[in-house]
């Protein structure tokens, strides 16, 4: 792979990255029931130490969470070009530093969530989170 197929992979991953950070955070404090559709029924979850295998029981347990309102400080990205083929579809790792307010809590918490965005096989072009990582710091 040269140099130029590895700036346009994290051109592209960068660009996918911010697009899905800002989405996610947006729906997760304005729309939450909305949140299912970045995942799938093989999507590990992992919230605070708690496993979750799939969406429905993870959408069970952050529907009855209080309301959030999130604060992104940073996030990073980094392609995974080696997942497949190799010219083929690659996973992006994307790692967001924040802090999070829940209810009429006065402190926000600070957190880190790392995703593995995946390549849908199903729809050509999207991906699903095909692994979430979430960890009060």
């Amino acid at each position: 792979m040269s140099s130029s197929d590895i700036k346009a992979l994290v051109d592209v991953s960068a660009k996918g990255a911010e697009q899905f950070v800002d989405l996610y955070y947006k729906l997760y404090d304005d729309q939450r029931h909305l949140l299912g559709k970045f995942y799938r029924d093989n999507s590990a979850i992992v919230w605070n130490g708690n496993a979750y295998s799939g969406i429905t029981p993870f959408a069970d347990f952050y529907q009855k969470l209080p309301s959030t309102v999130h604060d992104i400080q940073a996030f990073d990205c980094h392609p995974l070009p080696f997942t497949g083929p190799a010219d083929g579809p690659f996973s992006i790792l994307v790692n967001v530093t924040g802090s999070v307010k829940y209810g009429k809590e006065i402190v926000a918490r600070l957190f880190s969530q790392n995703f593995v965005l995946t390549p849908d096989p199903a729809k050509l072009g999207n991906f699903y989170v095909g692994s979430d990582c979430f960890r009060f710091v």
